[in-house]
């Protein structure tokens, strides 16, 4: 009777702790995801009047729902940044082109709505930090009067620089946080849509004699496609 219940009792722990094995497994998730963005950069006061550029993302993610609904989110992402401007000034026109590059960290805390019973809606609120690794600036100088005659510069986005005509394309910092918004769609957990919007709240120009009176920030809309394993 004892060794009964002894292994009544066994085969009881070994089914509780599979299941609860099983339970934490499903709530912990990792995936890739791929997709593109529009970037741009806001101004203040606005001088260059930078326009919004295309780009892309990719990278890895991991998560855990602490409930049926709830989850926190981590990414980290290779992404594209930047904006693009074409301008006309005293007879010259400029086209300008800034792509820098970043390795970026967004954290979430999200709620998911079960719509129907394979479709789930999910929103996001978050932070990011991103650290610049590449990039260039670039700008074409064409004139009006003389057509065949242009000027092309590149100079890199996060190095020092001091030509005037290039001063606010150059001379910026390598870090950059902000605040993260997402809203997206998955099916059965596995396969995922996402649009999210980042806002830039740090101030990425970083000449000390102007950034006083002059700074810039970050924003993105990306839209990316990812599988959860």
């Amino acid at each position: 009777m004892k060794r009964f219940i002894l292994v009544s009792l066994l085969i009881i722990v070994i089914a509780f702790s599979s299941n609860a094995q099983s339970s934490s497994a499903d709530r912990f998730g990792h995936g890739i995801l791929l997709g593109g963005n529009v970037s741009g950069i806001r101004e203040d006061p606005d001088e260059l009047h930078l326009g919004s550029k295309f780009g892309f993302q990719f990278g890895v993610f991991a998560d855990f729902y602490f409930s049926d609904n709830v989850y926190v989110k981590g990414e980290l992402i290779f992404i594209t940044k930047g904006a693009h401007n074409e301008a006309k000034a005293l007879g010259v026109s400029i086209y300008t082109d800034i792509n820098p590059m970043y390795f970026q960290l967004p954290i979430v805390i999200g709620y998911s709505l079960n719509t129907s019973r394979d479709i789930n809606i999910n929103f996001s609120l978050g932070a990011y930090a991103a650290l610049g690794v590449a990039g260039k600036s670039k700008s074409r100088f064409e004139f009006v009067d003389t057509p065949l005659i242009k000027r092309d510069e590149s100079i890199s986005y996060f190095k020092e620089n001091t030509d005037p005509d290039l001063l606010y394309l150059g001379n910026n910092n390598r870090f950059d946080y902000g605040l993260r918004f997402g809203i997206g769609m998955d099916v059965n957990r596995l396969l995922f849509f996402l649009l999210d919007f980042d806002l830039g709240l740090a101030n990425v120009y970083n000449d000390k004699n102007i950034s006083q009176y002059y700074s810039k920030y970050n924003y993105t809309i990306g839209l990316s496609i990812g599988y959860r394993f």
